[in-house]
């Protein structure tokens, strides 16, 4: 999950694995997102969610300004050895790891073995303030 909030001068993400750990308010406000009635739907509520997995300060006195970040877009990625999913290579793959030390060199031992790779996208949701859709309507 990933919050950008320019007001309070933060980006901050949480990744939650297993997804037996996503935060009850989280999995509420997902369930509840396609209510009609919008009495019904849960907020989700960022500080109710632990202790975040990055912290980036932007705004005023840092060296990146809110600005910066604007017409942004979600990109879905196989980055099969990036920097979080290689650093968990040896846990997330044990089996592999035992031939293999690095997640690179399994990936290039048998490129057809991950020839249809795919994901599994329970769903995409975007949520908004109420009063930051003002902003742009």
């Amino acid at each position: 999950a990933l919050e950008w909030d320019p007001i309070n001068g933060h980006i901050r993400t949480w990744v939650f694995s297993p997804h037996g750990r996503v935060p009850k308010n989280l999995r509420d406000a997902m369930r509840t997102a396609t209510e009609v009635d919008e009495e019904k739907r849960v907020a989700p509520d960022t500080n109710l969610w632990g202790l975040p997995y990055g912290h980036f300060p932007i705004g005023d006195g840092t060296n990146c300004p809110a600005d910066h970040f604007r017409n942004m877009r979600l990109v879905i990625n196989l980055a099969f050895c990036g920097s979080v999913s290689g650093n968990r290579y040896f846990m997330d793959c044990p089996k592999q790891f035992k031939k293999f030390k690095t997640c690179n060199e399994w990936v290039a031992s048998d490129p057809d073995e991950l020839k249809e790779a795919y994901w599994k996208i329970r769903g995409v949701y975007v949520y908004e303030r109420a009063w930051e859709k003002q902003w742009y309507s």
